[in-house]
């Protein structure tokens, strides 16, 4: 699973590969700082980045928001059950972070 993020776009978060469970990252184009990219996340969450450098940084993802825009761009009624074991394996790692609509589950930043 993948959130592309480009400050540039129109629609500037966007959900690629919703049914691959097996990693999940942001992608940003080259030249996107820290700075850019906290201002458009908007409801996919939070950036949690230890300095300037959006390549050592990571986005806390609102797990609500995962689910609504994957059943928005079709996801089928196994999709849920695939996503709970990812976030299982998250959990376990130290990943997921909060309770109920305020659950996010961590995501490395991607230079691309």
């Amino acid at each position: 699973m993948r959130i592309a993020v480009d400050p540039t776009a129109a629609q500037p978060a966007e959900l690629l590969d919703h049914d691959v469970f097996t990693s999940f990252d942001v992608a940003v184009p080259a030249g996107t700082s820290v700075r850019d990219l906290a201002a458009v996340l908007g409801p996919v969450g939070e950036l949690d980045a230890p300095g300037d450098d959006v390549a050592a940084a990571h986005v806390r993802v609102s797990v609500a928001w995962l689910r609504r825009t994957a059943h928005a761009e079709g996801a089928d009624a196994g999709w849920d059950a695939q996503f709970q074991g990812m976030l299982a394996f998250a959990q376990k790692q130290g990943w997921v972070a909060g309770d109920g609509p305020d659950r996010t589950v961590r995501a490395h930043v991607v230079v691309e």
